[in-house]
């Protein structure tokens, strides 16, 4: 069973046979969005059922004529709206199965960033077509499901400006200080110690190791400011946005988002409440689907969202041939 499915709103799922029966109800072949040839020359099809409006169940499997022989794997799904410009994106084949990660490299976020396709039939076909190096990368849609997080109030900006004279002023004075007692300071920047010392003042982060390291975003105070208040207040009083890998999978992480709007939808077949909420982070944008079950909080536009993060994507390629068309 697919951990995510409850984000999508199955979660009252936790046998195969309960997904199965509900394939062989409502998995029609007017859901079969596309066929294409894989690697090993195989004909699969890839079949979407809607749970609602931008959101389901993907399946994939070997195709017979006009039906499904068997299903190969399934994933849940939701559609991202707003588009990312990315410089440089490569795409993986997963080992186990006809399925792809996108990983982008762009250093304003400070990590590569991992997530899965959920448009690999279209890049499986493409490939069939064209040379690797002929498929241009557009745009890319990130969306994200999550099945645990919490809703935490915004940073409370009154308050920084208030305070952020009074921790310069306090930080110069005990700089000063240290300098004329001849106390010898670390020979390492604020921000390198402050990353070091992090661990020291989270207490309030379920008590789970997070690194501060990279994807990151304090506000614009001076940094050694920051580090006499993290030493008084809780760390998400201070950090606006972060975005952290998360354990061993690698299209996991760990974020702190905006919330810049919520809408509330529900599974058809199940009638579980969901939660879709556009989000923002890192300089990011994208919507993300919870199960109301998983989320503790009430979400509203200007709070912030806390948890794990399953991280998709759906690319729009472009081919060598069509972007010469474009630029003529």
């Amino acid at each position: 069973m697919h951990r995510y499915l409850r984000a999508v709103g199955f979660s009252e799922f936790e046998r195969k046979a309960q997904l199965d029966e509900f394939f062989d109800e409502h998995l029609k072949n007017e859901n079969l969005i596309s066929t294409y040839i894989t690697g090993d020359m195989r004909l699969c099809g890839q079949y979407n059922i809607n749970v609602c409006s931008n959101a389901g169940i993907s399946v994939i499997g070997e195709q017979e004529k006009n039906a499904l022989a068997k299903i190969d794997f399934y994933y849940p799904y939701i559609k991202g709206y707003d588009y990312t410009l990315i410089e440089e994106c490569t795409i993986e084949r997963h080992s186990d199965k006809e399925s792809y990660a996108g990983i982008i490299d762009d250093y304003r976020m400070g990590i590569a960033l991992i997530f899965y396709l959920t448009n690999g039939n279209v890049y499986n076909s493409l490939l069939k077509k064209y040379k690797i190096s002929d498929i241009k990368i557009d745009r890319i849609f990130l969306s994200a499901l999550s099945i645990e997080g919490r809703v935490i109030l915004p940073v409370d900006n009154k308050r920084k400006n208030v305070n952020e004279f009074a921790d310069k002023k306090r930080l110069n004075t005990e700089f000063r200080d240290d300098y004329e007692n001849d106390i010898d300071f670390d020979d390492k920047p604020i921000s390198e110690r402050l990353i070091e010392n992090i661990d020291d003042f989270s207490d309030g982060i379920d008590k789970k190791d997070i690194s501060i390291g990279i994807g990151i975003k304090i506000p614009s105070n001076v940094v050694g400011a920051q580090e006499m208040r993290l030493k008084n207040e809780d760390l998400y009083s201070i950090v606006e946005t972060s975005l952290v890998p998360h354990g061993i999978e690698c299209d996991k992480y760990q974020i702190v988002a905006e919330i810049l709007s919520v809408t509330e939808k529900t599974n058809m077949y199940t009638n579980e409440k969901l939660y879709e909420m556009r989000v923002s982070t890192m300089g990011l944008q994208f919507n993300l689907m919870i199960n109301e079950k998983d989320l503790d909080g009430e979400p509203l536009p200007g709070r912030r969202f806390r948890g794990v993060i399953w991280l998709l994507g759906e690319i729009e390629f472009l081919t060598k041939y069509e972007e010469q068309k474009q630029t003529k």
